[in-house]
């Protein structure tokens, strides 16, 4: 039978159940499966943990979360088939044994444990990752197919197999169990939210990026617009509002409004790009970028600044409804925006790994070629108990 390296991670306070450890170990073995365990601990926790056990090796991850912890023990691991477990989530003995087993009849690269999840949320992650529960604590997989895909792992987070889901090529199922709650309390909503963007930009390029330019473009057009209007009222009042704006014409207290406006938006957009959008390439100086993203919007505030300015002096429409002018040069704008600071304020070619721990050294299991991976392509029947899925990564990434 083949051997199955058991990987066991902990959240940070919680005790280690030994028991349930070993209730894992002695069913695989029972069933004929040569078991190494693996534990790993979250090194925010403080220090190593120790056990009494001999079967057990205990192991401090390279980084915090569970992620982090899960990869570096799948970097560890010596066996032809691994399983990944969070022990926060009570799984049972047979649960464990029904994912091996899956592994081991060869239909499969990834065996999920799957908990019923219905509705959008459920086909929706069907559709993209070939699962219904993203968020499942429990997985298994092929050493070869971790070997193929170790250079890609970038983990961040919590959501260890949505890493594994978004990394590992080829053919998944899932493996029904009873519903399970996990006991831990969730104190890294950020950083699985850093991990879902790093997944898009990872899969989707540009257009993750654009998405999240255009979000930000949203949320600078409020504060443009917010402080635009709320300026026309001060400024009207003000000696300003008799004179006329040079070049454009106009009221001059139209033309300041609208500067200002901008310029407080433009600062807006650049801080919560730079922290988002591009949070990859955020080496450097502040000024620096802050002066290039300036240099290379002048275009975008050029035709932003001239439709807000002179499409209410030519149209009655844009004159009676001059917040609707300032939308249509927002829009035109962003384009130009976007094109600029993905090539020239935020580098050539973001890196999608930036700033990812270092790698820790693995020994492999012989038998299997270390940097290759062949794609399951011949038709196969459905796992008993399990659906198999085939989605968008199962392609080498």
């Amino acid at each position: 039978m083949a051997r199955v390296s058991l990987i066991v991670l902990n959240s940070p306070g919680l005790d280690w159940p030994v028991d349930r450890i070993e209730a894992y170990r002695a069913g695989l073995e029972q069933a004929g499966y040569p078991v190494e365990v693996l534990a790993i601990s979250d090194p925010d926790s403080g220090s190593r943990s120790t056990f009494d056990q001999s079967w057990l090796r205990s192991i401090v991850a390279t980084g915090p979360g569970l992620a982090e912890a899960a990869v570096s023990g799948i970097r560890l691991a010596r066996s032809p088939l691994i399983v990944v477990v969070d022990l926060a989530m009570p799984y049972t003995s047979a649960d464990l044994l029904a994912v091996v087993e899956a592994l081991v009849s060869g239909q499969v690269v990834l065996a999920i444990s799957s908990r019923p999840v219905i509705g959008v949320v459920g086909a929706v992650s069907r559709r993209f990752l070939g699962t219904t529960d993203p968020t499942s604590g429990m997985i298994g997989l092929s050493q070869a197919s971790a070997v193929a895909a170790d250079d890609s792992f970038a983990p961040v987070g919590s959501q260890f197999t949505l890493e594994l889901l978004a990394r590992v090529a080829g053919r998944r199922g899932d493996v029904p169990v009873d519903p399970v709650r996990s006991v831990a309390k969730s104190a890294t909503l950020l950083a699985d939210l850093r991990q879902v963007k790093r997944l898009a930009d990872d899969r989707f390029g540009l257009v993750s990026r654009l998405i999240q330019f255009c979000f930000v473009g949203a949320s600078g057009m409020v504060v443009d617009l917010s402080i635009y209007a709320i300026l026309q009222l001060v400024l009207a009042r003000t000696a300003l509002a008799g004179l006329t704006a040079p070049i454009v014409g106009g009221s001059l207290a139209l033309a300041v409004a609208a500067v200002l406006a901008i310029a407080t938006a433009l600062t807006w957009n650049f801080s919560i790009n730079r922290r988002l959008t591009f949070n990859d390439a955020r080496q450097g100086s502040i000024p620096r970028q802050y002066l290039r993203y300036v240099l290379s919007n002048l275009l975008g505030i050029g035709v932003s600044l001239s439709l807000r300015l002179l499409l209410p002096i030519k149209l009655p429409f844009f004159r009676a409804h001059r917040l609707a002018a300032a939308v249509v040069g927002i829009v035109a704008a962003t384009g130009i925006s976007f094109s600029m600071a993905r090539w020239f304020v935020f580098g050539s070619k973001p890196s999608s790994h930036a700033g990812r721990p270092v790698k820790v050294p693995a020994r492999r299991c012989e038998g299997f070629r270390t940097m290759s991976w062949t794609r399951l392509s011949r038709p196969i029947a459905p796992l008993e108990g399990a659906s198999v899925a085939r989605s968008p990564f199962d392609s080498t990434l």
